[in-house]
């Protein structure tokens, strides 16, 4: 799933299709494996994965009131259903449940609209901007960094 997101969006996430595909099953594997402070949080239809995100918590002291979402993909033809809605109220729900979390981060690039809204309807706020933060097919793209507190 992750490289078809990447191949079909590669704006939408930080790393590139040709970086990931080069990488073994195994890294991919470790990238799933339940650990604290991790969580990879899926959709399914029946055994079909059909979108994903990661939330992970800062393990340093200093930024242990943090988390981030990162690489939240939904499958193409299951957009517009209610799954990446479903799956960032899964995430935040996580997160308020844990102890001294106050608040989660994540980045969009800007121009994805249906993403922002999404991000923006749950509370989230734009904090920052970042000009130029990804080069993908000879051209630059500037994300947004959004953040939702408690």
């Amino acid at each position: 799933m992750r490289l078809r997101g990447l191949r079909e969006s590669p704006a939408a996430l930080g790393s590139s299709y040709s970086e990931e595909v080069k990488r073994p099953a195994g890294a991919f594997v470790d990238r799933l494996r339940q650990a604290p402070g991790r969580w990879t949080i899926g959709a399914f239809d029946n055994d079909q994965l059909v979108g994903v995100l990661r939330l992970i918590r800062e393990d340093k002291i200093k930024e242990r009131h943090k988390a981030s979402i990162f690489g939240m993909y939904v499958d193409r033809r299951w957009r517009r259903k209610g799954i990446g809605r479903a799956l960032l109220k899964h995430a935040i729900e996580i997160a308020r449940q844990l102890r001294g979390l106050k608040q989660v981060k994540l980045a969009v690039v800007e121009g994805n609209h249906p993403a922002l809204h999404l991000y923006e309807t749950a509370g989230f706020k734009v904090y920052g901007r970042e000009v130029a933060a990804l080069y993908v097919g000879g051209g630059y793209y500037s994300e947004l960094f959004l953040v939702l507190r408690w």
